[in-house]
Order: C-alpha cells, then sequence, then structure tokens
C-alpha cells in the first residue's frame, strides 16, 4: 500500500523512478527483435523508451525518494544489466532462424564471402531473408506486444533497483540458446539431408564418368533443388520460431 508523500518529496521520487523503468526499458529495445535492428533510428528507440517507461512506470512499484549518488549509480546499472538480460533472451532465440538460414545456405551453395545479403551479415543471405520474414510475421500477428508485455511483467520477478538473480538467469539464458540451436537443426535438418544424398549421388556419377563436368552440372541442380524444398519449409520456419517465442514469454510467466 502506497503512503502519501508531501510534493516536494513524491515528484523527485517519480522522476527517479521513471528514469530507471526508462533505463532497463530502453537497454531492452536495444536488442529486442524489431525495435533493437540497424534500420531502426536511433532517436525512434529512445522515444519509443520514454513512451514504454511512461506507461510502465506506475507498475514498477512504489516510489521511493532517491538516495545517494553511488546508490544511483548501482540502480542504474542493475536495471540496465536486467533491460539487456531480459532483450538477449528474446534476441537469442529468434536467432534461431538466421543460424538455420546461415546452414541451409551453406549446403545448398548460396553462402560464401562475395554474394551481398540483407542487412549487417552479408554472408547470410538466406538468414537474414527468413528474419526478415519473421519478423515481419511477428509484428502482424502482435508478436512484438509479448516482449512488450513481458517486460512490464518483469517487475513481478525482478523489483525495480534490484539485481537479477544470478543463477536463474544463467538457467534461462543456457535454456534459451540450447532451444535455438536445437530449433536450428531442425530447421536445417532436410537440407543436410539433401546436401549428403546430392553429393553422394554427384559421388557415384563421378567414379563412373570421372571426364563428365559434375559440379558444373550439380552445383545448378542442387541450387535449384534446395530453393524448391526452401520455398516449401519457410513457411512452416517461420509458424513454428513464432510458437516457440509466444511459448517461452505466455507459458514461462
Amino acid at each position: 500500500m502506497e503512503t502519501a508523500l508531501p510534493l516536494a518529496t513524491w515528484l523527485p521520487a517519480e522522476i527517479y523512478r521513471l528514469a530507471l523503468v526508462f533505463c532497463r526499458i530502453s537497454a531492452a529495445l536495444m536488442i529486442l527483435p524489431g525495435f533493437g535492428e540497424h534500420a531502426v533510428p536511433v532517436r525512434v528507440r529512445v522515444l519509443a523508451g520514454l513512451a514504454i517507461a511512461l506507461c510502465i512506470a506506475p507498475l514498477a512499484g512504489q516510489a521511493v525518494p532517491a538516495p545517494g549518488i553511488w546508490s544511483i549509480i548501482a540502480a542504474v546499472l542493475v536495471e540496465v544489466t536486467t533491460g539487456l538480460l531480459l532483450g538477449t533472451l528474446s534476441r537469442v532465440l529468434l536467432s534461431a532462424i538466421q543460424i538455420a538460414g546461415q546452414v541451409i545456405g551453406q549446403n545448398i551453395g548460396l553462402s560464401n564471402a562475395f554474394v551481398f545479403g540483407i542487412g549487417s551479415d552479408n554472408a547470410a543471405v538466406i538468414g537474414a531473408a527468413l528474419y526478415v520474414g519473421g519478423l515481419a510475421a511477428l509484428f502482424t500477428v502482435g508478436g512484438h506486444q509479448i516482449g512488450l508485455r513481458a517486460l512490464a511483467e518483469s517487475y513481478d520477478i525482478v523489483p525495480l533497483g534490484m539485481p537479477p538473480p544470478l543463477a536463474a538467469s544463467a538457467e534461462a539464458v543456457t535454456a534459451m540458446v540450447a532451444r535455438a540451436f536445437r530449433l536450428a537443426m531442425q530447421f536445417s535438418m532436410p537440407f543436410l539431408a539433401l546436401a549428403m544424398l546430392f553429393n553422394l549421388a554427384m559421388a557415384g556419377i563421378n567414379r563412373a564418368m570421372p571426364a563428365m563436368p559434375v559440379f558444373m552440372i550439380g552445383a545448378p541442380a542442387l541450387l535449384m533443388a534446395g530453393l524448391q524444398l526452401l520455398a516449401l519449409a519457410a513457411p512452416g520456419i517461420v509458424s513454428e520460431s513464432l510458437g516457440a517465442y509466444a511459448d517461452v514469454f505466455v507459458l514461462g510467466r
């Protein structure tokens, strides 16, 4: 139950609480999928963080008068660390699409250092394209609201100004990384099987007809078969990634 404070004490306490909430929210928005992309201007991220902080601040707990300068610095660092942790959890999970795209590109012959891709990683053409599609689908179905709701409800688990539990944080990050790699392997497994069977077939043809230019014939055929398989698998990859994202932030609350 909140106690009544005089205006001279209440106003600095509210500003202090808003500043701490803004530190957590803005740190999370730096990494949160969709909000933390390079294409989003920094000014837009700051304004979005301030608007979200104004909405979440009343849910962050009772306003406490600002303590000394060193306590304020420690609280700011703690809130930034908590925000980075929350943003990292969502970013790591959706990075399964990029990992799977990198593996797929390497197996069908569309990944090398001389191919210009999308975004910051020029070598991961398929991974970047799948990630952009996943982000578009995430915002289309309102999945970005799940991340924002998780930020608002994070104050029930990690109170304002308190550090996140170290053991639970390490366990959550480890579980998220393991789940991301498991999803990436599941997404890329059909393409690994296709590449293995295709290379075995090309090896048999080359053994039977050494004079035949197997690479010149096999590389375009593998690329066409891989693109056909990608067209069939891409909707399922995006759908399963969004489902895993929703499971973590809805069922894991």
